[in-house]
């Protein structure tokens, strides 16, 4: 299993974090945001799986994770580029997990640009939480 973290990119008055060309079973670990975000799949299918931590994992002093955590999946949806409707809501706080279904599948996560205050602002302003 090959662990996925995209590249973040302004579009405008929006940032795409962007995954491309993930081969069938490449995971983005279970994570959650700061505030809402709409996530996009143009191509490909992926799994994504809303989770409750049950186990805190462990780490090394690099950070590495040397015990993995532990979930119960509480919700699942498979989103295919092919099928329409192909993106959906993750909201904020919600732990998450997407799997590719399909080699080569892209999704791309769309959030607003926000300040330290967490309102909309229209241009980058370098405050990173925003995407985390």
């Amino acid at each position: 299993m090959n662990l996925v973290i995209g590249k973040i990119e302004s579009r405008g008055n929006l940032a795409v974090r962007t995954m491309q060309h993930l081969m069938a079973g490449e995971v983005v670990p279970g994570h959650a945001h700061n505030f809402d975000h709409l996530t996009y799949i143009p191509r490909g299918a992926a799994l994504f799986e809303k989770l409750k931590l049950i186990k805190e994992g462990t780490y090394d002093d690099a950070g590495n994770e040397v015990i993995p955590a532990e979930y119960e999946v509480l919700k699942s949806v498979e989103k295919r580029a092919s099928d329409g409707f192909n993106f959906l809501l993750i909201e904020a706080g919600d732990i998450h997990r997407i799997t590719a279904l399909e080699d080569h599948t892209h999704v791309h996560c769309i959030y607003a640009h926000r300040n330290p205050q967490g309102e909309v602002v229209q241009e980058y302003d370098g405050w990173g939480p925003a995407y985390v």
